[in-house]
């Protein structure tokens, strides 16, 4: 689909906290896997209501669809398989029904294999280019917009994520995960990371989940550094959150609103919210573009 608007991106918010929110148990180590199927309802009206408080990019609830997850989690080879297809099935499918034909872009999202806050547990580029493939092949064959590598943090495996999607042609976005204002999760030189998505020709250069006190510091080195359309979409925290998506500590409403207003100010081409928004945080964040 095509999207035509001079106004920023709105990027939709949180899946897994908000079903958490509403009362869902999301156990670890499939976190929202599951509810793609047990509980599709849910998920297709997330993303509905998304849509409606005014996001035109939803990301489709793949976080976790892997067959790499329901191994972890206890199922055989072959249901792992089978799991991960059907996951993955639905979670596009309840995109694409909440968006209805409506003005939105579809983001299909593709995150670490591993626990996003630690890097350490890459599987290494050899496990990764084969499971990387099958998830990219998913998505080449589905009805998604926009290939997202989001929440990303360490360098080997956005390498191998976008050295196996380069010749799939498709929107491509990549959204980092920052640990400090110079360094990725991984301490890898946010430098090093900028110059592989420019060789990499990435339409779009996102950062997620990281704070705003973070982003903030690094956006005068990140803006010098990349040239191209660029985005924020932070969480709510004031620090990276748990495993199972609980901050410590939260910043306001109001403040998350002045940080929006100066990122559209500073040329953002997409702003949203991560963990701990909900459908409320980006209808906040419609009613500032709307009045820009």
């Amino acid at each position: 689909m095509k999207y035509t608007n001079k106004k920023p991106f709105i990027m939709d918010g949180a899946m897994g906290t908000e079903l958490m929110r509403r009362g869902l148990k999301l156990p670890l180590p499939l976190w929202s896997a599951l509810a793609n199927i047990d509980e599709y309802e849910h998920v297709k009206n997330i993303h509905k209501e998304y849509i409606e408080s005014g996001s035109n990019v939803i990301t489709t609830n793949t976080f976790r669809t892997t067959p790499r997850t329901f191994k972890k989690a206890g199922y055989s080879d072959y249901d792992s398989l089978k799991m991960s297809h059907d996951s993955f099935k639905m979670a596009v499918k309840a995109a694409i029904k909440a968006r209805n034909d409506k003005n939105v872009l579809i983001a299909g999202s593709i995150a670490p294999l591993e626990d996003c806050y630690v890097s350490g547990d890459f599987p290494g580029k050899i496990i990764a280019k084969k499971e990387f493939e099958f998830i990219i092949d998913m998505f080449s064959n589905s009805d998604v917009d926009i290939m997202l590598f989001e929440t990303m943090g360490t360098y080997d495996e956005i390498e191998m994520a976008l050295k196996v999607s380069e010749k799939v042609e498709m929107r491509k976005w990549l959204s980092i995960l920052l640990k400090n204002k110079n360094h990725l999760l991984d301490n890898t030189n946010i430098k090093k990371i900028i110059n592989l998505a420019i060789r990499s020709n990435i339409d779009m250069l996102l950062i997620n989940c990281t704070s705003t006190i973070i982003i903030n510091e690094t956006l005068p080195l990140f803006l010098n550094l990349w040239n191209g359309k660029w985005g924020v979409y932070p969480n709510i925290g004031k620090s990276m959150p748990t495993k199972e998506g609980i901050f410590s500590s939260t910043i306001s409403d109001k403040r998350l609103s002045k940080e929006i207003r100066r990122y559209i100010s500073l040329g953002a081409s997409l702003v949203g919210s991560c963990c701990g928004s909900t459908p409320d945080t980006t209808r906040k964040i419609f009613n500032i573009i709307n009045c820009i």
